[in-house]
């Protein structure tokens, strides 16, 4: 039964209600209901923003006033608003310029104007800036040598002092920048025709950096190509980008910038690209404290080259006559890539320029030193500076490429030679690719491929077949100097050299066999059955009383090969692929020798292929660099000077000293081991032949000079290496440093003592020497390690390096060290 008080209390809610209800209904209607508020804006304002990306919308010209749109965002896209009030901002500039008529830098009397003239031949455009000034030479910054040399100079420029004051606020996170004057309002220069044509291409650039403190997540470089008389965006074929800087720049370079080692980033870590970079560093720029020219191209081929030297922002010394580049300097495409997925002005390289043109045949030339080439011989056309140069006075032996015969080349061919047009439209460029396209050619004709081979322990013979589709065997062409094969054993674990007893008619290695199949017909221990485009060779005298006591008693192990071309140096007379015979090679300097690698072969008992050993660094990497196929003979013969490689060494690198062509695949690794050849071992750890620990000290130039006593003098000079030495992505990919099998692989010997093979990797950077290192020593030997230890003192396995530093764990190797992998 219900309670009463529930009851009563219910009923007196109820009849409260309908009052109330009475009540509101007397008050009538209550009114239209409000429209919604706007929504608020959504964003981050610019001080607090933690990265930043800008988007350039649109830019237009009107009665010579620029203004260019854009937008800005964080990475994940949310609007960044408060540019306009952000008054205190580090760096906010922009650059205009247009894509007309190259324009030559004077180089008759330094900083006079020079009229613009007709130039022979096709030419490219090039960027001309609105913003220029002349600069004069600062007394105080000219460095030592240079002060013959120092005088007014023509700089572009950007816009970088009108900042927010140029700024408004076209909507939330949209701005609007337009410049402070009209075009013609910029310093005019009698010598740089900056006249506004609306139906160019121009190109503004934009660079943005919120605060001296530097993130490369916050900074800003971009561009807008357009073309104002269109009111668009310019097509790809309607401007000028001649290299992509991730395929060209950064392949050997860093594009880590947070990091504090070497990368491309420049005046103040606030530019970085190379679109931004060209609008300044045009063809008519100047340094006025050297007389250098900061041209891009030129400047980059001096560089590269190591024969530029300018004084920067506040008489800072920028020389770079140390450089040491680590491929051919006269190989173009190096740099200057012509792919499907090229930059759609990337063969513009092969149009001449005076700057570019000068910047490797004129590098060390100029016009006060050199004033005789100001003034053309008797009657004969005066062609400026380096037109005169080029036409009349250079020669193989004075050129700055050696050997070089640019005015043989004026005098007994067309102009088109140099001067690109419809018959020739590599212009110069045709003598520049020779060597790399013929190499390229050369080996597509000579490629060759190695079966597996087979050991026969009883008889004491290796046979392999070499597939080989020339009409000659390799011994009848006189194009060929030498086809080394080169025998390796393997235990599956490591390669080994071992001791070496007397020589032996196949080398004096208890290891590796190096044998030149062009001496078949003198060699008693090779013997070949030619069958069509097969060649099957036979190596005798590998029985277990010989010297090669790894081989007959594994019985397995890698056949590879380096065969050694003669080619004709078509760079003077540009031709088809040509090879020569290898006794004109030295006739004429521009002749030159390329090799060509194949694939590597395994051999064992029955034929059957070998686990190969574990790849722990990147060929492909190594080739970013170095170049395809690269041959690092010239190493060895740096080491021996002029003479001939000796008996202990010619087992390795036989008559041409060096037979590895891969990096990466082991067959470096074949001779540079941790247990190495006796003369291995005469060295310190910080000289040694190991090829991790050679390797690390090379890139981060940790590697010790030597002069021995033996007659065999090395000099090395310092290595610039050109991104972070710390950044193991730079030779690895991932997966590669997991450190696995190491607890298999034997210690590194040398002078100063055994090293366990972790240890040897880590020490070759951490500690190359002793000295000073106390602390990475007890680290290494608190944990397994063995540093400089005795002999035996190393067992297999006592390392516990992997448990903290394998790739992937807490404190792995590519967490401890600035690992940019991408």
């Amino acid at each position: 039964m219900m309670n009463q008080n529930k009851i009563k209390y219910a009923v007196k809610s109820a009849i409260g209600l309908s009052m109330l209800s009475v009540a509101l209904v007397g008050c009538g209607s209550d009114g239209k209901d409000g429209e919604d508020g706007e929504n608020g804006n959504i964003g981050v304002d610019i001080q607090q923003a933690t990265s930043l990306q800008a988007n350039i919308l649109h830019a237009t010209v009107t009665d010579g006033i620029v203004a260019v749109d854009f937008k800005l965002e964080n990475a994940n896209g949310v609007v960044v608003s408060g540019l306009e009030s952000f008054d205190d901002i580090n760096t906010l500039g922009f650059g205009i310029a247009k894509l007309d008529a190259l324009q030559k830098r004077d180089m008759h009397a330094l900083g006079q104007p020079v009229t613009p003239e007709q130039f022979k031949g096709v030419k490219p455009t090039q960027w001309t800036s609105y913003i220029n000034t002349v600069k004069s030479a600062n007394l105080e910054h000219i460095p030592e040598g240079y002060n013959h040399l120092a005088g007014d100079q023509i700089q572009a420029n950007i816009e970088t002092s009108c900042k927010t004051e140029c700024i408004e606020v076209l909507e939330h996170g949209t701005y609007r920048y337009t410049f402070s004057k009209a075009l013609s309002e910029y310093e005019q220069i009698e010598a740089v025709n900056t006249e506004f044509n609306a139906e160019l291409t121009h190109r503004v650039t934009l660079e943005l950096k919120p605060t001296s403190t530097f993130s490369a997540a916050t900074l800003i470089n971009t561009h807008y190509d357009f073309v104002p008389a269109l009111d668009r965006a310019s097509e790809a074929d309607e401007t000028r980008n001649l290299v992509d800087l991730q395929e060209s720049c950064i392949r050997c370079h860093s594009d880590d910038y947070d990091s504090a080692a070497s990368k491309l980033m420049m005046h103040g870590s606030k530019r970085i690209e190379i679109e931004n970079c060209v609008v300044c560093h045009t063809s008519y720029s100047g340094d006025p404290e050297t007389g250098a020219t900061i041209d891009f191209g030129s400047m980059l081929h001096r560089i590269h080259d190591g024969t530029y030297l300018m004084a920067g922002y506040g008489g800072s010394v920028h020389d770079y006559t140390g450089t040491t580049f680590p491929t051919d300097m006269g190989n173009c495409q190096t740099c200057h890539i012509n792919e499907n997925h090229s930059p759609a002005q990337a063969e513009n390289f092969q149009f001449h320029r005076q700057e570019a043109c000068a910047s490797c045949h004129m590098a060390d030339f100029n016009p006060v030193n050199n004033a005789e080439w100001l003034t053309p011989p008797g009657e004969s056309k005066d062609r400026g500076f380096v037109g005169n140069y080029f036409h009349y006075y250079a020669t193989p032996e004075l050129d700055g490429v050696e050997g070089a015969d640019v005015r043989g080349v004026f005098e007994n061919q067309s102009c088109s030679s140099c001067h690109a047009d419809d018959s020739n439209p590599q212009g110069a460029a045709i003598f520049h690719m020779a060597k790399a396209n013929e190499t390229i050619d050369v080996r597509e004709q000579y490629a060759y491929e190695l079966s597996n081979g087979v050991f026969d322990a009883e008889a004491g013979t290796l046979e392999f077949t070499l597939t080989w589709d020339r009409e000659q065997p390799p011994h009848e062409d006189s194009a060929i100097n030498a086809f080394w094969i080169n025998i390796q054993a393997f235990d599956g674990i490591e390669l080994v050299m071992g001791p070496r007893p007397d020589n032996g008619p196949l080398g004096r290695s208890e290891s590796r066999i190096s044998m030149n199949l062009t001496g078949l017909e003198s060699n008693e221990n090779l013997a070949a059955i030619i069958e069509g485009s097969s060649i099957t060779y036979t190596i005798s005298g590998i029985t277990s009383d010989s010297i090669h006591t790894q081989i007959s008693d594994l019985g397995q192990g890698f056949i590879d090969g380096k065969l050694m071309v003669c080619a004709q140096g078509s760079e003077r007379v540009p031709a088809p692929t040509a090879t020569i015979d290898c006794e004109r090679l030295e006739s004429d300097p521009y002749n030159f020798e390329l090799a060509v690698k194949g694939n590597k072969a395994s051999f064992s008992v029955d034929g059957s292929s070998i686990n190969m050993r574990p790849i722990v660094a990147s060929e492909e990497k190594c080739a970013a660099c170095h170049g395809e196929q690269a041959d690092f003979s010239i190493s060895h013969i740096a080491k021996y000077a002029d003479r001939a490689p000796d008996n202990s060494c010619g087992t390795c690198h036989s008559a041409e000293p060096n037979t590895a062509v891969n990096l990466a695949d082991g067959s470096c690794v074949a001779c540079h081991n941790g247990t190495g050849a006796p003369g291995h071992k005469y060295y310190d750890f910080s000289q040694g032949f190991d090829f991790k620990v050679m390797i690390h000290g090379i890139h981060s130039d940790n590697r010790a000079k030597y002069t021995s006593g033996n007659g065999r003098d090395k000099t090395q000079g310092d290595i610039t290496y050109p991104t972070d030495a710390a950044d193991c992505a730079a030779c690895h990919d991932q997966g590669q440093l997991t450190l696995a099998n190491l607890a298999d692989t034997p210690p590194t010997l040398s002078k100063d003592g055994t090293y366990s093979p972790t240890v040897a990797a880590c020490a070759s950077c951490h500690a190359p020497t002793a000295e000073g290192n106390s602390a990475v020593i007890s680290h290494f030997e608190s944990n397994g390690g063995v540093y400089q230890g005795s002999e035996g003192s190393y067992q297999l396995g006592s390392e516990s390096c992997a448990t903290c530093h394998a790739e992937g764990k807490s404190f792995g190797v590519d967490k401890v060290h600035p690992t940019n992998y991408k």
